[in-house]
């Protein structure tokens, strides 16, 4: 819970409010963006506006569940039931309980009859493990790169699950079962994808499932001020000129609704209309390249 003896004076007056324990993952903001901005500094959040309808109370309660620094609160110190484990597309869960090894960034259960499948690794906890329990476990772990394995070893001891990472990026999950090498798109799980899309880090990897959904690690997201697909070079630590040669490649995919690990989530669309919005993104992207 916040902190409101370390309240970050540049919150918006009001009930909701940021500590200055924030770590500027943005995590939380993907899932409220009117409600949080920079402060100063440019390294941490505050609330710039305070919640005024029950969409934007419920947006503030997302954002705090998922805050890996726990940095997110009410002056009054409200609860309420939690919506993490929170289903954002048929099937599909995202966790809660962003972990700080992560840097906040987000996991994801996919719901399968063959099996369940964990999409890079939230904090450990018990109701956590508790609730996979409930669907049935988890059979596979996939890794979309380094910065998102978080506890996936914790998760992978309790579940006996596979773990998928590419070779690229094998020295931060050296508890992997599956590594992949190379860029060639291979079957992980059945009508499951891996694409390796190196760029963010070097192995990189985005999965496609038969459903349409990409999950797109930290290579690729959706604005939710241009309500458009979005990728920056500032979120690049390996090779922006790679990794927009990578998004070139998903053109040859059929995709719905783009689910990054850090960013907000898509809405679903035609393939067609994804194809288009890529295309148009990745001009952008090639022209700023040329531009220097």
């Amino acid at each position: 819970m916040a902190r409101g003896d370390r309240r970050h004076p540049e919150s918006v007056a009001g009930g909701w409010f940021v500590d200055d324990r924030c770590i500027g993952c943005g995590g939380s903001v993907s899932l409220a963006p009117t409600l949080f901005g920079l402060a100063s500094d440019g390294k941490h959040f505050v609330m710039t506006r305070q919640p005024a309808t029950e969409e934007e109370v419920l947006q503030a309660q997302l954002a705090a569940e998922v805050c890996p620094s726990r940095s997110i609160s009410t002056e009054s110190g409200v609860t309420w039931r939690r919506h993490h484990p929170l289903e954002i597309a048929p099937a599909i869960w995202r966790t809660g309980s962003n972990s700080p090894k992560t840097a906040g960034g987000n996991a994801f259960l996919v719901q399968r009859a063959a099996g369940n499948l964990l999409v890079d690794a939230p904090r450990f906890t018990p109701a956590l493990r508790a609730w996979m329990e409930s669907l049935g476990g988890i059979v596979m772990i996939l890794l979309t790169h380094r910065d998102d394995v978080g506890e996936a070893d914790r998760y992978a001891d309790a579940f006996g699950a596979k773990v998928v990472i590419h070779a690229a990026d094998a020295d931060a999950a050296p508890f992997a079962d599956r590594v992949l090498t190379g860029a060639d798109t291979c079957e992980v799980a059945a009508g499951v994808l891996a694409i390796p899309t190196p760029g963010h880090t070097e192995g990189h990897i985005m999965y496609l499932t038969d459903d349409g959904t990409l999950f797109t690690g930290d290579s690729l997201g959706w604005d939710p001020y241009r309500h458009d697909l979005g990728a920056e070079p500032y979120m690049c630590w390996y090779s922006w000129p790679t990794q927009v040669d990578s998004l070139q490649r998903l053109g040859g995919y059929d995709f719905a609704r783009v689910v990054p690990t850090h960013g907000t989530i898509s809405p679903t669309l035609q393939p067609g209309d994804m194809r288009r919005r890529l295309e148009a993104l990745i001009a952008r992207l090639r022209r700023d390249l040329a531009d220097g």
